[in-house]
């Protein structure tokens, strides 16, 4: 027998071993990279903070390290793992294609694409949401839902693992423009809110199975903002903002832990957890005053006082229309509708300041360091200094305005069939836009009601619906239970009922502010990003971006 300390023994060991590890390492798949380069799921489970610095500066001929065009059209965010970035999109007319694609991060390179036929099909217009929620990435695969009800665990090289339609358990979605919300994730579960107009459930998941580990009823609202895991003093809970309240729920069985109602406006924008607080954020209510909204408020998940968390200040005149707040050091930052900046003490509520930006921004911000990223949907973007005055360091553009890059192989269907390019964003839907076939088929195919007794529209004509009487005024529980939050800021008499002027008033409004919702709805419009290994993906309707110093 030889001797362990033979050196040509030893060195066969040290040969053997070395080759084990470089099979092992070769045999690793490439996603494996440090936790910190990812950006797992929708703005990053809630805080939208990148883990390393990012490129400042870019335009269209200045550091885009790729671009390409996707195939189908979607409206979901990008999600990074290991230097792999995944996004859904839906193909055909009818979106009867549901996507899933995987890129390599630093070149663009296809490296997978997964083709599953929807369960439920819907026009490819404007006016339903395509692709919208934004999937989830960690070590194992990509979980993806669609709003089909289509919900997808695929392994990192592209194969099935399960398939689930929520559509069985939820029936046909019941959203005039679709559902938006986007799945929270924790280590070992999936968790997927479903609001409609039939029965809504907050639904754990299992990663692994793909099957129900539990579900909690919802109530039967028209949502699109997404639930967010929260770690409040070393605990994990699943947070919900929708309808009019905000919920606390344990993540092992689902049973609540806290509840705050008497919101307003909470249908689009997400929460935002920074620590033991969490900022609540809404959009303005139809015919609402900035005063009037409810919401856009800071709690203490920390002090809960007859099942309520404490609430630490409520925003003065901060709106969150589609882009949810981030937090950066000491100061939150909301976006509104007219691209007003809102920067504001966490700790007190206290302005800072406010900015007009100039940007429609529709996709969340990004946080690096001490630097907020700002996305406008036509591309461009301003880079601002976190701190108590406004400290711009730079404007981008990922295309020439006069000559945007309209998509090649995307082409939109219509209610009359007429084929142009174009999309919708979900929170635009949520404004209830006119849904003109939809109205005559409630009103007897295409013979038209009377418009002088009624005036006509998707959202009026779901209202006039309740009529029971027919003599065109609304009272009591004539009124939709989720149109009653609006009585009071269209009610001009304080009567308690809609008469025909004020109905004629609501029309006309919502007429008004959806006058340009085609024309404004057309790609390329910037959705989502995401932020990993010091890069910047940027996604629109068709198109995918890269950012990237140079060198």
């Amino acid at each position: 027998m030889k001797p362990i300390c033979d050196p040509r023994r030893l060195y066969r060991i040290r040969l053997a071993y070395g080759c084990l590890l470089i099979s092992a390492v070769l045999a690793k798949p490439s996603h494996t990279l440090l936790a910190a380069d990812t950006w797992g799921s929708f703005r990053a489970g809630g805080a939208s903070t990148a883990a390393s610095p990012l490129p400042v500066r870019w335009s269209e001929n200045q550091s885009i390290a790729w671009q390409q065009e996707l195939m189908g059209y979607g409206q979901s965010a990008p999600v990074i793992y290991g230097g792999r970035l995944v996004v859904t999109s839906v193909e055909g007319s009818g979106c009867e294609t549901l996507v899933v694609t995987c890129l390599d991060l630093r070149s663009g390179e296809t490296l997978w694409m997964y083709r599953h036929r929807a369960s439920a099909t819907h026009p490819s217009t404007y006016m339903y949401s395509r692709a919208a929620p934004t999937p989830v990435v960690d070590a194992n695969g990509v979980y993806a839902f669609f709003e089909s009800g289509d919900f997808l665990g695929l392994d990192w090289s592209g194969q099935l693992r399960w398939h689930r339609n929520e559509a069985e358990a939820f029936g046909k979605f019941g959203n005039n423009h679709g559902i938006g919300s986007s799945p929270a994730a924790d280590d070992h579960s999936l968790y997927l809110l479903i609001e409609h107009d039939g029965p809504s459930s907050l639904v754990s998941i299992s990663k692994e199975t793909g099957q129900t580990q539990w579900s909690v009823d919802r109530p039967s609202v028209k949502s699109w903002a997404s639930p967010i895991v929260a770690n409040v003093d070393g605990r994990h809970q699943v947070v919900v903002s929708s309808g009019g309240s905000v919920c606390g729920y344990r993540t092992d069985d689902g049973s609540a832990l806290w509840q705050l109602d008497g919101l307003d406006g909470n249908t689009v924008p997400s929460p935002v957890a920074s620590g033991n607080r969490l900022l609540i954020p809404a959009r303005l209510p139809e015919f609402a005053a900035d005063g009037q909204v409810k919401a856009n408020c800071c709690l203490d998940l920390s002090n809960i006082s007859d099942g309520s968390p404490a609430v630490l200040w409520r925003a003065d005149k901060a709106i969150s229309e589609y882009a949810s707040p981030v937090v950066c050091g000491d100061f939150a930052y909301f976006i509104n509708k007219a691209s007003v900046l809102h920067c504001i003490h966490v700790k007190t509520g206290e302005v800072a300041y406010r900015k007009r930006l100039s940007l429609d921004c529709w996709a969340t911000p990004i946080v690096a360091g001490d630097l907020i990223y700002f996305f406008a949907k036509n591309g461009q973007a301003k880079v601002i200094r976190s701190g108590d005055t406004y400290d711009e360091v730079a404007v981008n553009s990922l295309w020439d305005p006069l000559s945007p890059p309209l998509p090649t192989h995307y082409v939109e269907s219509t209610a009359a069939q007429t084929p142009h390019h174009g999309h919708a964003s979900v929170g635009e839907t949520t404004d209830a836009d006119t849904n003109h076939h939809a109205a005559q088929q409630r009103h007897g195919g295409d013979k038209p009601h009377d418009a002088g007794a009624r005036p006509a529209g998707g959202m009026l004509a779901r209202l006039m619906a309740g009529d029971k009487n027919d003599d065109g005024i609304l009272e009591g529980d004539e009124i939709p239970g989720m149109f009653r939050s609006m009585l009071s800021r269209v009610d001009d008499n304080g009567d308690g009922r809609l008469d025909s002027d004020e109905l004629k008033a609501m029309a006309k409004s919502f007429a008004e502010r959806r006058a340009d919702a085609a024309a404004s709805a057309r790609d390329p419009i910037v959705y989502g990003v995401a932020a990993a290994d010091g890069r910047i993906a940027i996604r629109t309707g068709t198109r995918m971006y890269v950012i990237a110093d140079e060198g």
